[in-house]
């Protein structure tokens, strides 16, 4: 199965979602594409690909993704005819669509009825175009018939690339496409800021008033036609089809060609030349579940410090606080205040002071804007200096930035332009889609957001985190979240993201996410970042399990934060080097779904550790240095590898 990005390997299935594993390949004529639930994906003509995805979406007041369901796939006489329904707890749309492949051009038709009122955000058809196509000449084609030529921005665009499109137009090595939409009028996003691998369109406009009230009964109407023409071709782009193909709907599965018993695929990697970077430090989040590692779970010693956000109105910050002090064992606190103003910093900051407890930074970051506002930091800076005035060990560093997306420091970075600290942001790979695609595309993409990070700071060091699946909390809801219980020192129902819906899932837990984290940390650890933090320490959204053993991703971090601080060395796995990866999306996974990262370690030895994010065995072949190592990584497996110094 070719995945959206277009690496050839099959994904672990532990990191895919059912309509991942139970995807169909679809064909008819020049047209291929996967079919993933109601998702149509990987479109291609002629073998060329063409378009992501082409997928119905609803989201609802909060910009939370609706579950769309799938009742019945029929075949048509040119394509298919899904039937589904939408919804949380019962049914709020009812919806049909069409695909339909014809010589040149394939369509796809969405009619969607409410069937109990709400509130949306946004409901209907999303285009997904690939990052590789970023430079790209595109001709859009506006709703009163006028055009605008653009390009695809190289780097990540903070605004929209075109606004008021009808029409897409653009020309690759061999296929000219033009996408035309109709039902509503639609604009640009670049995904690349959530680390989605993905130039999206959507509607409706974002400068119109959201969230809007559908009533029942209520329909709407979209499509989407793509037309393909070969370069150079001279058949007109209408041309019939030369016979009536059939339409081939089979099982991706089948086309896989598995065995029961896979033989490894060979991979090359050599070992090159120290980098010049190093391996950040790497921390975790203090727990947020009920149990909060009372049961005696501890994550591995080298991941130093526990990330903590603590929100001064939140009439349990001191439990917060304290299990945060608990979990840390002694080690420091990496502070991320939410704050009105500077002042509301005291008491905790005073709390922790008072209790000698080791704080290495503090973040202060706005609770309406999620960004550090220079007044606030300003303010913040003040307290800190006037509480320590007097303390021997050393001042906590103000850290700037903001606590959400990369998105909201590439859009507003210019309101930091005075603060000359350090900057910070955090990663939720799971903000548009679930699929176990998008969470190993989006190392490729981290890599790419984390370059234009280094560009924005312009000297400034960076903490990227936290990294987490699912989002902790909601950054863009119209609604205010509920508090829960208040004022209980035990926390017994948890606190923060344990209540945010989404932020919980089962791949947490999964074996093949250790090789992702290998992957996640090659990408983000470039010349400039200084820390990294991953999730959080124990429970549901944690390192270590419910029984106490760590998970494969805890083991993972373990293993790379022995090498905190320590020189990175290059190690280029299948050809692929992290930060210069296939299709210059800088992917750090191989054509074979191998990443590797690599540092010398104190006694001089050269440790690489090793994750295969495929479905199937890879045997890894290490060159470079004084002799050959053969390592064979099972599905999803990670191996930790010493290469002895030259004659020891």
């Amino acid at each position: 199965m070719t995945s959206r990005s277009g690496t050839a390997f099959r994904v672990a299935s532990d990191l895919l979602l059912d309509r991942e594993r139970d995807a169909l390949a679809v064909g008819r004529g020049p047209w291929s594409a996967s079919l993933r639930g109601s998702e149509l994906d990987d479109i291609a003509f002629d073998g060329e690909p063409v378009l992501r995805s082409i997928r119905f979406v609803v989201r609802d007041q909060d910009w939370k993704t609706l579950p769309v369901i799938v009742d019945a796939v029929d075949r048509t006489t040119s394509g298919l005819h899904l039937r589904g329904r939408v919804g949380d707890d019962g049914e709020t749309v009812a919806w049909s669509l069409s695909v339909d492949l014809g010589a040149s051009t394939l369509r796809v038709a969405v009619r969607a009825e409410v069937t109990a009122a709400f509130r949306r955000a946004r409901i209907g058809l999303i285009v997904l175009q690939s990052p590789a196509l970023a430079g790209t000449e595109l001709v859009v084609g506006h709703p009163e018939g006028s055009t605008t030529t653009v390009r695809l921005p190289e780097r990540v665009a903070p605004h929209q690339p075109a606004i008021r499109i009808g029409s897409l137009a653009w020309t690759g090595d061999r296929v000219a496409t033009t996408v035309r939409f109709s039902g509503d009028v639609f604009e640009m996003e670049d995904q690349r800021n959530w680390t989605d691998a993905s130039f999206k369109t959507y509607s409706t406009p974002l400068s119109l008033p959201f969230p809007v009230a559908l009533a029942v009964g209520d329909v709407v109407e979209q499509s989407v036609e793509v037309s393909c023409a070969r370069v150079g071709a001279a058949e007109p782009a209408d041309a019939p089809l030369a016979t009536p193909l059939a339409v081939t709907v089979v099982p991706e599965t089948e086309l896989a060609g598995q065995r029961e018993d896979p033989v490894p695929e060979v991979v090359e990697g050599r070992i090159g030349a120290p980098l010049d970077s190093v391996v950040p430090t790497i921390s975790t989040s203090v727990s947020s579940d009920p149990d909060g590692g009372r049961a005696g779970a501890v994550v591995p010693d080298t991941i130093t410090g526990i990330l903590v956000e603590i929100d001064p109105t939140n009439q349990d910050w001191p439990a917060i606080l304290d299990r945060a002090v608990r979990q840390a064992g002694g080690g420091p606190l990496d502070l991320r205040l939410v704050l009105g103003t500077g002042e509301e910093a005291e008491p905790v900051l005073r709390r922790l002071r008072d209790a000698a407890v080791p704080v290495v930074r503090v973040g202060a970051f706005h609770r309406r804007t999620h960004l550090s506002e220079v007044t606030l930091l300003t303010a913040l800076g003040e307290v800190l200096r006037t509480l320590w005035a007097e303390v021997p060990t050393p001042h906590p560093e103000l850290v700037g930035g903001t606590r959400a997306h990369f998105t909201e420091l590439n859009r507003n970075h210019a309101r930091l332009e005075r603060w000359t600290g350090p900057v910070a942001f955090s990663i939720t790979p799971f903000m548009h889609d679930r699929g176990g695609h998008q969470l190993v595309e989006s190392l490729g993409m981290q890599a790419v957001v984390v370059a234009d990070a280094v560009r924005i700071a312009d000297g400034r060091s960076l903490h990227v985190g936290p990294v987490t699946l699912g989002a902790r909390y909601n950054a863009v809801a119209t609604t205010r979240a509920s508090a829960g219980d208040s004022r209980d020192p035990e926390l017994r129902a948890g606190f923060g993201a344990e209540h945010v819906p989404g932020a919980t899932d089962e791949r947490q837990s999964a074996e093949a996410l250790g090789a992702w984290v290998v992957g996640s940390v090659a990408a983000l650890s470039v010349s400039g970042v200084e820390s990294l933090s991953y999730f959080e320490a124990t429970g549901p959204r944690g390192l270590v399990a419910a029984d106490g053993t760590l998970t494969a991703a805890g083991r993972a971090l373990g293993w790379i934060a022995e090498l905190s601080g320590r020189r990175r060395v290059e190690v280029e796995v299948g050809g692929v080097s992290p930060g210069a990866g296939s299709l210059g999306v800088g992917s750090p996974v191989s054509p074979a779904g191998v990443t590797a990262i690599a540092a010398v370690d104190a006694a001089g030895e050269t440790v690489v550790i090793l994750g295969n994010l495929g479905e199937t065995p890879v045997r890894v072949v290490l060159t470079g240095a004084s002799e050959p190592h053969t390592v064979d990584l099972a599905a999803g497996a990670v191996a930790r590898v010493v290469i002895a110094r030259s004659g020891s």
